[in-house]
Protein backbone atom coordinates (compact mmCIF):
# COMPACT_ATOMS: atom_id res chain seq x y z
CA UNK A 1 0.00 0.00 0.00
CA UNK A 2 1.29 3.47 -0.84
CA UNK A 3 2.14 5.54 2.25
CA UNK A 4 0.06 8.38 0.79
CA UNK A 5 -3.01 6.13 0.93
CA UNK A 6 -2.25 5.11 4.49
CA UNK A 7 -1.94 8.76 5.57
CA UNK A 8 -5.20 9.57 3.80
CA UNK A 9 -7.00 6.63 5.40
CA UNK A 10 -5.82 7.65 8.87
CA UNK A 11 -6.97 11.24 8.26
CA UNK A 12 -10.40 9.97 7.18
CA UNK A 13 -10.65 8.39 10.65
CA UNK A 14 -10.08 11.78 12.27
CA UNK A 15 -6.44 11.18 13.19
CA UNK A 16 -3.18 12.21 11.57
CA UNK A 17 0.28 10.72 11.03
CA UNK A 18 2.99 13.25 11.93
CA UNK A 19 6.76 13.34 12.09
CA UNK A 20 8.76 14.38 15.11
CA UNK A 21 12.34 14.31 13.93
CA UNK A 22 12.96 10.74 12.81
CA UNK A 23 9.97 9.27 14.61
CA UNK A 24 6.35 8.80 13.58
CA UNK A 25 3.37 9.59 15.79
CA UNK A 26 -0.39 9.36 15.48
CA UNK A 27 -2.32 12.40 16.61
CA UNK A 28 -5.53 11.15 18.26
CA UNK A 29 -4.55 7.45 18.15
CA UNK A 30 -7.76 6.49 19.93
CA UNK A 31 -9.57 7.07 16.61
CA UNK A 32 -7.44 4.48 14.81
CA UNK A 33 -8.31 0.75 15.11
CA UNK A 34 -5.56 -1.52 16.50
CA UNK A 35 -5.20 -3.42 13.22
CA UNK A 36 -4.51 -0.15 11.37
CA UNK A 37 -1.96 0.84 14.02
CA UNK A 38 -0.29 -2.54 13.43
CA UNK A 39 -0.14 -1.83 9.71
CA UNK A 40 1.30 1.63 10.36
CA UNK A 41 4.04 0.05 12.48
CA UNK A 42 4.91 -2.38 9.68
CA UNK A 43 5.08 0.43 7.10
CA UNK A 44 6.68 2.96 9.47
CA UNK A 45 9.91 3.53 7.51
CA UNK A 46 8.08 4.05 4.22
CA UNK A 47 5.57 6.42 5.83
CA UNK A 48 8.39 8.47 7.36
CA UNK A 49 10.14 8.65 4.00
CA UNK A 50 6.87 9.72 2.34
CA UNK A 51 6.15 12.42 4.94
CA UNK A 52 9.68 13.77 4.42
CA UNK A 53 8.92 14.05 0.70
CA UNK A 54 11.53 11.52 -0.40
CA UNK A 55 9.29 8.61 -1.45
CA UNK A 56 8.82 8.72 -5.22
CA UNK A 57 6.27 6.95 -7.39
CA UNK A 58 9.16 5.03 -9.03
CA UNK A 59 10.35 3.88 -5.61
CA UNK A 60 6.82 2.79 -4.78
CA UNK A 61 6.62 0.79 -8.02
CA UNK A 62 9.86 -1.02 -7.15
CA UNK A 63 8.73 -1.82 -3.62
CA UNK A 64 5.23 -2.79 -4.71
CA UNK A 65 6.75 -5.26 -7.17
CA UNK A 66 8.80 -6.89 -4.41
CA UNK A 67 5.69 -6.97 -2.20
CA UNK A 68 3.80 -8.77 -4.99
CA UNK A 69 6.58 -11.33 -5.37
CA UNK A 70 6.56 -12.03 -1.63
CA UNK A 71 2.76 -12.34 -1.77
CA UNK A 72 3.19 -14.80 -4.66
CA UNK A 73 5.27 -17.02 -2.38
CA UNK A 74 2.79 -16.61 0.49
CA UNK A 75 0.10 -18.00 -1.83
CA UNK A 76 2.12 -21.12 -2.57
CA UNK A 77 3.51 -20.10 -5.98
CA UNK A 78 0.44 -20.48 -8.21
CA UNK A 79 1.58 -22.23 -11.40
CA UNK A 80 -0.62 -20.14 -13.68
CA UNK A 81 0.75 -16.81 -12.43
CA UNK A 82 2.79 -14.38 -14.52
CA UNK A 83 5.35 -14.20 -11.73
CA UNK A 84 5.83 -17.97 -11.86
CA UNK A 85 6.37 -17.88 -15.64
CA UNK A 86 8.88 -15.04 -15.28
CA UNK A 87 10.90 -16.64 -12.48
CA UNK A 88 11.03 -20.00 -14.28
CA UNK A 89 12.71 -18.25 -17.20
CA UNK A 90 14.80 -15.63 -15.39
CA UNK A 91 17.19 -17.54 -13.15
CA UNK A 92 19.24 -14.39 -12.46
CA UNK A 93 16.13 -12.70 -11.01
CA UNK A 94 15.51 -15.75 -8.84
CA UNK A 95 19.10 -15.61 -7.59
CA UNK A 96 18.70 -11.90 -6.79
CA UNK A 97 15.50 -12.68 -4.86
CA UNK A 98 17.30 -15.26 -2.76
CA UNK A 99 20.08 -12.78 -1.99
CA UNK A 100 17.45 -10.13 -1.14
CA UNK A 101 15.61 -12.45 1.23
CA UNK A 102 18.85 -13.46 2.92
CA UNK A 103 19.78 -9.81 3.43
CA UNK A 104 16.31 -9.04 4.82
CA UNK A 105 16.55 -12.07 7.12
CA UNK A 106 19.97 -10.90 8.33
CA UNK A 107 18.31 -7.55 9.13
CA UNK A 108 15.77 -9.31 11.38
CA UNK A 109 12.93 -9.95 8.91
CA UNK A 110 10.71 -12.99 9.25
CA UNK A 111 8.35 -14.23 6.59
CA UNK A 112 5.26 -13.35 8.62
CA UNK A 113 5.83 -9.57 8.68
CA UNK A 114 6.21 -6.90 6.04
CA UNK A 115 9.73 -6.09 4.83
CA UNK A 116 9.46 -2.28 5.19
CA UNK A 117 11.31 -1.96 8.49
CA UNK A 118 14.10 -4.33 7.45
CA UNK A 119 15.27 -2.62 4.27
CA UNK A 120 18.70 -1.04 3.86
CA UNK A 121 20.81 0.28 0.97
CA UNK A 122 21.69 -3.23 -0.20
CA UNK A 123 18.07 -4.45 -0.20
CA UNK A 124 16.95 -1.30 -2.02
CA UNK A 125 19.58 -1.88 -4.73
CA UNK A 126 18.66 -5.57 -5.05
CA UNK A 127 14.98 -4.61 -5.27
CA UNK A 128 15.73 -2.18 -8.11
CA UNK A 129 17.63 -4.87 -10.02
CA UNK A 130 14.77 -7.34 -9.58
CA UNK A 131 12.23 -4.69 -10.61
CA UNK A 132 14.22 -3.83 -13.76
CA UNK A 133 14.37 -7.50 -14.72
CA UNK A 134 10.65 -7.96 -14.08
CA UNK A 135 9.67 -4.89 -16.11
CA UNK A 136 11.91 -5.96 -18.98
CA UNK A 137 10.32 -9.40 -19.00
CA UNK A 138 6.72 -8.19 -18.76
CA UNK A 139 7.15 -5.41 -21.34
CA UNK A 140 9.37 -7.22 -23.83
CA UNK A 141 8.41 -10.83 -23.14
CA UNK A 142 12.05 -11.81 -22.79
CA UNK A 143 14.62 -12.31 -20.07
CA UNK A 144 17.08 -9.45 -19.54
CA UNK A 145 20.66 -10.34 -20.45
Amino acid sequence: MHPKQMCSDVESMGAKLVLDGEDLFIEQPEKVPPEVIGLIKEYKNRIIKYLKGSYSDKEHSVRQTIDKIIDFYHKGCPVDSKINKWLQQDIKALELLLILWRELYDNGWSYSVHICNFENEKTVELSKQIYDRAMHFFKKGAVME
